[in-house]
């Protein structure tokens, strides 16, 4: 079994603010850092760094050499990453206030995977092996349909939510990996209660396995009937830049290496939690000795 995640990756330019700014209002900022980012990047660092063996596959422009030297830095397999001479890679604007954060997406060479690329990678790939994906990246309906064809198990990482999600083939989804926000875009509900984004979810999708994560509140998994909650171990958060990231793929690699849910949970909040509490995205994504 091969696992691939194939997604986006970022310059993170990271801001430091004592309050987001306002429309019309101009601020300045307390401190600012240059990092790498994109969820496809974190989610493959935090694979990575959870013991799994991972290909990434994406799309960087002439100036992202760095990301092929930092991926493999942490022993991701970059064979099906690509240069793109004609765009830029693509770069996150990143506020960070008391823990939070808010941010401002610029796709550059993510935008330009095409339906070439998809093929070419998916070569390398067969039958029960393992895609990985988000929502920052073009022609993903394409990868979907593909992986499906091939028979790779396809997990779904809903993030940025909008309506280019419900464009995808949906049913092919083995397991989405959303937060409450997310969620509830995902069941169509408006709601931020987390009973009626669970109720929404199964009624939406009630053969697909689910994972929800509700920050402080903890995670739960959804399958049909059954349903399992972990709590979220307490500490005090200082940047929740890639904390959804570093669930997902230490909650991925986990279940894929043990079989266990209640395990890969429990794992995949131990290392967010340890995420929040640093700087950055991919920086601040602890290793396995680490938890």
């Amino acid at each position: 079994m091969k696992v691939l995640c194939f997604g986006s990756l970022n310059y993170d330019h990271v801001y430091e603010m004592d309050h987001f700014v306002e429309p019309k209002e101009t601020q300045s900022s307390l401190s600012y850092t240059r990092n790498f980012g994109g969820k496809g990047l974190n989610q493959s660092i935090a694979l990575a760094k959870a013991g799994l063996d991972v290909y990434h596959a994406g799309r960087v422009g002439s100036d992202g050499q760095d990301f092929i030297d930092y991926l493999n830095k942490y022993n991701v397999k970059t064979d099906y990453l690509l240069k793109d001479d004609e765009q830029a890679t693509g770069h996150a604007i990143i506020e960070v206030c008391k823990g939070q954060n808010c941010i401002i997406l610029h796709g550059g060479a993510n935008q330009a995977i095409d339906e070439k690329q998809v093929d070419e990678v998916l070569s390398h790939f067969e039958k029960g092996d393992v895609l990985l994906i988000q929502n920052e990246i073009s022609s993903t309906a394409y990868l979907i349909r593909k992986a499906h064809e091939l028979g790779m198990k396809i997990v779904f990482n809903t993030a940025p939510m909008n309506e280019k999600v419900f464009t995808y083939p949906l049913d092919m989804i083995d397991i989405f990996v959303v937060n409450e926000i997310e969620g509830a875009g995902l069941a169509g509900i408006s709601s931020s209660d987390i009973d009626e984004i669970i109720a929404g979810l199964r009624k939406a999708y009630p053969d697909k396995q689910i994972v929800l994560t509700v920050g402080e509140k903890g995670s739960y998994y959804l399958y049909k009937d059954e349903m399992i909650h972990q709590d979220a171990f307490m500490v005090e958060a200082v940047d929740t830049t890639a904390a959804g990231d570093t669930f997902t793929g230490f909650f991925l690699a986990s279940l894929l290496k043990d079989g266990d849910m209640k395990a890969a949970l429990k794992l995949a909040a131990k290392a967010s939690s340890i995420t929040v509490q640093g700087h950055g995205a991919a920086q601040s994504i602890p290793s396995i000795d680490q938890l």
